[in-house]
């Protein structure tokens, strides 16, 4: 069984989730999120055609607290470029499942999947139509009472993005790494590997939330918060575990210290197994993505720099995923 065109198929959705998340990040930063206003999973694959449909999707747009509250003034021809910003991010996640399906339906009819692939698949599916609902839940939240959505409801969306992309990732990375070859590492090195690849998922939760509460628009300074190492206002809110998940400082400073964390684990990895080259990568990955976000910061979240910060989010996650993939345990070590 020819396993190249399945390998090829799985990297190719990973990089069209790629693509997808950086076009979502450049919706969000552009505020074009909110201007469609229906979910049509069907005929919503065509944008407005003439005229009147335009002015007919704009009327329902003024019906939004984001009309009502910042774009009163819009005219049709921003309103068709923000518009136009949220169709392709929905056309994309379209695209991106026609990809993931005709391919699985030729590869199963064809008898080229092993039935525990074609299992996880069959999951992974599932949480794709999951996760279209998930969309449209976190943009009803931002269409009702306030004019934007909810950080609970975009840190869901985002994270269930992360799940399909990291089981389609482990697909791909078992089809060309198998069971040979891998090297061995003490158990405090897979210890600490899992545990950076746990802190990173939180990062990116975190990251949905720093988004969700415009918290990169406060405190535009680094290393230190307002030439502080702990900021004011860092637990104001009652009760205080509130402001772990709702307070803007809180969630910012949390961001910024998780970050630190993960780059400390992935350097003492990196030189505990100094022969790794691929621990190398793992920690450029880290230091690259730190740098996106301090320039992020600095920069007050300009759109390109803000949109490949997520990107690398999970290009760094990827590669502790398939850093854990490629290694054993060693034998007989007693040592950490």
């Amino acid at each position: 069984m020819r396993k190249e065109p399945v390998a090829i198929w799985l990297f190719f959705c990973c990089i069209m989730i790629i693509v997808m998340i950086f076009i979502g990040g450049v919706t969000r930063l552009t505020k074009a999120g909110l201007s469609i206003t229906e979910w049509k999973p069907i005929t919503g694959i065509l944008p407005p055609l003439n005229e009147n449909q335009w002015l007919l999707e704009k009327e329902k747009y003024q019906k939004t607290p984001e009309y009502k509250i910042f774009n009163y003034n819009i005219d049709i021809e921003d309103f068709k470029k923000i518009y136009l910003i949220e169709y392709i991010h929905r056309l994309l996640a379209r695209i991106t499942g026609l990809v993931f399906c005709i391919p699985f339906i030729y590869f199963f009819i064809k008898k080229k999947l092993p039935k525990a692939l074609i299992i996880k698949l069959s999951i992974i599916f599932t949480l794709g139509l999951v996760q279209g609902c998930a969309g449209w839940y976190m943009v009803k939240s931002g269409l009702v009472s306030q004019p934007h959505v909810s950080h609970y409801r975009l840190a869901m969306h985002l994270a269930l993005t992360l799940i399909i992309f990291s089981m389609l990732w482990l697909a791909f990375v078992r089809y060309i790494t198998g069971q040979k070859n891998k090297v061995e590492v003490s158990t405090s090195s897979i210890v600490l590997l899992i545990l950076s690849l746990s802190l990173t998922f939180i990062q990116i939760i975190y990251g949905a939330f720093v988004a969700g509460l415009n918290a990169g628009l406060i405190y535009n300074t680094f290393p230190l918060m307002d030439n502080q190492i702990i900021p004011r206002d860092l637990f104001f809110m009652e009760p205080k575990w509130l402001n772990v998940f709702q307070n803007s400082v809180a969630v910012q400073f949390i961001h910024r210290n998780l970050a630190f964390i993960i780059i400390i684990i992935a350097i003492f990895v990196a030189v505990k197994n100094r022969r790794m080259k691929s621990l190398l990568i793992l920690l450029l990955c880290f230091v690259v993505q730190a740098t996106l976000g301090v320039i992020t910061l600095l920069l007050k979240v300009p759109i390109i720099f803000a949109s490949a910060h997520q990107v690398f989010a999970f290009i760094s996650f990827a590669m502790n995923l398939y850093i854990l993939k490629c290694v054993k345990l060693k034998q007989q070590n007693k040592c950490w």
